[in-house]
């Protein structure tokens, strides 16, 4: 287990007892990206699916609902390998069609602040089963929250200082990287510069957990922090100032700032490196169908549909304007369960 939410960051820490609650998995052998934690997950699912027998339509696009004379959602109109097919549903629906994170009009009328900005998600996610329960009267929930992810290494943020474009920081660097992320793009224009010196560098490259997918060349090096400010094309002072303050209550362990932890606080001296992160944000969806308990998609009247489930990013689930890695698997697996179980009982 790990603290995968930064729920032991502050202000977190202070509000409720920390706690590891995500799940890592560990593989023998494991490289990155190949055979990670999404392989684990799905292999045992997908070989069950085989061995029961249960019919799989791949390349099946979704691209109607259809209802009877009672408004129950009764099956559905698709393409498979581009041909037209038409599906009986004798109990249910079940929607797990994920979010519209590529879905450029969704985006850009829900989630303007991701508009041009990477899909942190499959192009697969494009919002249909929204917009297909959408015509039937579906309610939805926070279609503006996101998260966002941002491309830096946190065992090197943690040893550093994260400053925006006006030389000042505004998040805690030792806090969860999809906090830093929204920070970033959202209330800070999509900009990030990490300030770190040469010894906290070459101890964050170092660790074992540190991430070569996110190692690259600072784009600008100093041996103070004037000479960097200027090399940054920052107002005089404006990172001098931040950095002096950093350091007058890093001496004593403290952030009194934004409450970095103490294990993570040291003053900045000797030679420094400035990461250029402006831009290095990708984000996903995190709104959708408004659900039950039983994952039942409620009709705009608060009803629910019948017939028609949800279950996974296509919903407003366990997330809102907050995200932890791991989350949507919750939403799908929990959901998805109770979404089966009250499909089949119909």
């Amino acid at each position: 287990l790990m603290y995968s939410g930064g729920e032991n960051s502050a202000p977190f820490l202070d509000i409720a007892e920390p706690a590891p609650r995500g799940h890592v998995p560990e593989l023998a052998g494991k490289k990155i990206g190949e055979r990670s934690g999404g392989y684990m997950l799905m292999k045992p699912l997908a070989d069950t699916v085989a061995e029961l027998g249960i019919d799989v339509e791949y390349d099946t696009r979704i691209r109607r609902l259809v209802v009877d004379d009672e408004d129950r959602v009764v099956g559905v109109l698709a393409t498979t390998y581009g041909k037209p097919v038409t599906v009986r549903a004798a109990r249910g629906v079940v929607l797990a069609t994920g979010s519209f994170a590529y879905d450029t009009e969704m985006i850009d009328r829900y989630t303007p602040r991701l508009s041009g900005r990477p899909g942190a998600a499959i192009e697969e996610h494009d919002g249909i089963g929204i917009r297909l329960a959408q015509a039937l009267g579906a309610e939805l929930a926070h279609m503006d929250a996101s998260e966002v992810a941002i491309f830096g290494d946190p065992q090197m943020m943690a040893r550093g200082i994260l400053v925006n474009g006006r030389g000042q920081r505004y998040v805690t660097e030792d806090t969860y990287p999809g906090r830093i992320g929204q920070a970033t793009l959202l209330q800070n224009d999509n900009q990030a510069f990490l300030i770190i010196d040469e010894t906290s560098l070459e101890e964050a490259l170092a660790t074992e957990s540190a991430t070569p997918f996110f190692r690259f060349q600072p784009k600008w090096v100093a041996e103070t922090v004037a000479e960097l400010e200027a090399e940054m094309g920052l107002p005089a002072q404006t990172l001098q100032t931040t950095v002096a303050t950093y350091n007058q209550h890093a001496e004593h362990g403290t952030d009194p700032l934004l409450g970095k932890k103490p294990e993570w606080v040291r003053p900045i001296k000797g030679a420094l490196a400035c990461f250029d992160l402006r831009g290095f944000t990708a984000g996903f969806t995190l709104g959708g169908l408004r659900t039950d308990l039983d994952s039942r998609v409620l009709h705009v009247s608060g009803e629910p549909i019948e017939g028609l489930f949800a279950a996974g990013r296509c919903t407003s689930g366990l997330c809102a304007y907050g995200y932890v890695s791991g989350a949507s698997l919750g939403d799908g697996s929990f959901y998805g369960r109770r979404a089966g179980k009250a499909a089949a009982a119909g």
